[in-house]
């Protein structure tokens, strides 16, 4: 009998440290998956969040770092329509719109605050926080927590004035139209958004500090990027695309935090299969040793018991692979049902954030799990082979 089907028939056999050790196994990789389809639920949120929450756009046109030393740190108004042509000309791209980032006073007279704030286009994001009302040219949306510092609502005037260097500012009044919570917001969230012409005007200037593009699918943003680059530069503008990972330094800070943690509960995991591994081969190996005198004494090679014991590991892991998959998927579903559930029954409340499953990362962990089955099996397999035949008799 191959040394393959006699481990097979060990694992098979059910004994108690053999199931102990597959229970070991399938539990760690299925906690692992579920950690890691956490951290992918978590990155869909924050991606959202940059994206459509903080109008980010999955790519950002902007001047390049070197230019801006040149005293030309936005774009002229003929720079921003050829680009806003290219980039609506090429495939995929579902929205264009130009920005400017605008700070500085706000005052209501009686109370007054300091503000950071955005110039959008019109057509942003239907979903995206804050809704600015068409026709009504110095309509702004202020942040819960701005218009609570000055005592503002809908209907409510304010004066605000824009801080620049080397420009001539000017107080302008804007009227409340949209009071917008900025919760689940990062802290660089701006808490007052406004008509992009009003920004302009605030800044004394005609120029476009960046261009957002939006994509219909993300998954392909740096292919899309590489695209954009070189169709600018064919057309002789020369600026920097950022993505939405690189403008958001709230999400650098999360996914640096989030790789740490997976990488630790990784460890956990693999430590918990190794030693599971490592233990149930040696007390296999040494309950056996009259089993494994006998195949030898019938002919078996010490190659072939080393291989039937590292056999019997990686079918260990194997098994323990398929019941994980089946464990995950399973503790899945029915979160994802029960969330639904509860979502459905409460509806003036946030939608919960359902569970993922990272298939990169559980192919990942199914192969290091193989691998670290193997390499555990590795010692006690080569002293059950290297022992004699008659003291394994005796």
């Amino acid at each position: 009998m191959s040394p393959q089907r006699l481990a097979l028939r060990t694992v098979l056999l059910g004994r108690p440290r053999t199931v102990l050790a597959v229970l070991v196994i399938a539990a760690s990789l299925s906690a692992l998956d579920l950690f890691a389809g956490h951290i992918a639920s978590d990155r869909a949120r924050l991606e959202y969040r940059a994206v459509i929450g903080e109008r980010l756009g999955h790519l950002a046109i902007q001047r390049t770092r070197g230019k801006q030393n040149e005293g030309a740190p936005m774009f002229d108004r003929d720079e921003a329509a050829r680009i806003r042509q290219i980039a609506e000309a090429m495939p995929g791209v579902a929205l264009v719109l130009p920005q400017m980032s605008v700070g500085g006073m706000a005052s209501t007279g009686e109370r007054s605050a300091l503000f950071r704030g955005e110039g959008i286009a019109a057509d942003a994001p239907a979903e995206a926080p804050g809704k600015l009302k068409a026709g009504v040219r110095n309509g702004i949306a202020v942040s819960v927590g701005q218009a609570r510092t000055l005592g503002l609502r809908n209907g409510s005037n304010v004066t605000l004035t824009g801080a620049a260097e080397d420009a001539e500012t000017r107080p302008l009044s804007a009227e409340v139209v949209d009071i917008f919570s900025t919760s689940g917001l990062s802290a660089d969230a701006r808490s007052v958004l406004m008509p992009f012409e009003l920004a302009q005007s605030l800044l004394d200037t005609q120029r476009t500090e960046r261009i957002v593009v939006f994509l219909t699918d993300p998954a392909a943003m740096e292919a899309k990027r590489d695209q954009l680059r070189r169709a600018l530069k064919r057309g002789g503008v020369a600026a920097d695309i950022r993505s939405w990972q690189e403008q958001s330094p709230s999400f650098i800070v999360e996914e640096k935090t989030a790789r740490i943690s997976f990488d630790c509960v990784a460890g956990m995991a693999f430590a918990a299969i190794a030693a599971a591994i490592a233990a149930t081969i040696s007390m296999n190996a040494l309950e056996r040793r009259r089993e494994v005198g006998t195949l030898r004494a019938l002919g078996m090679r010490n190659v072939s018991v080393f291989l039937m014991f590292a056999a019997e590991a990686l079918w260990m892991a194997a098994i323990g692979v398929v019941v994980s998959l089946v464990a995950s998927g399973l503790i899945a579903w029915v979160v994802n049902r029960a969330a639904l559930s509860y979502s459905a029954h409460h509806a003036l409340r946030p939608a919960p954030m359902l569970v993922e499953l990272d298939l990169n990362r559980m192919t990942m962990a199914v192969v290091t799990a193989m691998a670290v089955a193997l390499l555990a099996a590795l010692v006690p397999a080569f002293k059950a082979a290297r022992g004699g035949i008659a003291e394994a008799l005796t």
